[in-house]
């Protein structure tokens, strides 16, 4: 079985590697740094992260970036969704949306660096929805993050939170079919 140190703090995003990358034969160690967060796109912070973290840790390692994007507000929190939740938190959101269109997606970048040397690679997903009108549900260990209670994917009738486990893992078997964790397997492996 070959390994990959996967740099983050998130419990639920460590969670989601293991389960999608044992398949191919890959273990996930989750390495927690604290890592400064430069502005940028989301390939440009997770990149920074990678080589940041590759200087501590020394051996191949994958990071990752999110963000959250909603067009009827510019884009807006794009990749500031902790420090949003920190601040104006959900009912903040809501507020801002009020007569607003309510679509929205998620964005993840996954980084692979194996060398300082060697061209970091990316794998990336995006996760179309809309938001829901008021927080609904309930945060389980397997929701990372707040926004949970508010993004309803496309295709579906409930939030993220409000889905019970199986519903959530059917969810994530349909939008991991060709995700950035599956890219990255099929990648990883062949190496």
């Amino acid at each position: 079985m070959r390994k990959i140190i996967f740099i983050t703090t998130n419990r639920g995003k460590y969670l989601s590697a293991k389960n999608v990358l044992r398949k191919y034969k890959i273990k996930v160690v989750q390495k927690k740094l604290e890592i400064p967060e430069p502005r940028g796109t989301l390939e440009e912070i997770a990149i920074f992260k990678a080589k940041y973290a590759f200087k501590l840790v020394r051996e191949p390692l994958i990071t990752m970036d999110a963000g959250f994007f909603i067009p009827s507000l510019g884009g807006f929190p794009k990749m500031f969704v902790n420090f949003v939740l920190s601040t104006i938190g959900l009912e903040g959101i809501l507020k801002l949306l009020e007569g607003k269109e309510r679509k929205c997606e998620f964005r993840e970048v996954l980084c692979y660096l194996e060398s300082l040397r060697k061209r970091p690679k990316l794998f990336k997903r995006k996760v179309e929805g809309e938001i829901a009108k008021r927080p609904l549900g309930q945060l389980k260990p397997y929701n990372w993050s707040k926004l949970h209670l508010i993004f309803i994917p496309e295709g579906e009738k409930k939030t993220l939170a409000q889905m019970t486990k199986k519903e959530f893992l059917e969810f994530k078997r349909k939008i991991d079919k060709n995700s950035h964790w599956e890219q990255f397997g099929k990648f990883y492996s062949l190496l």
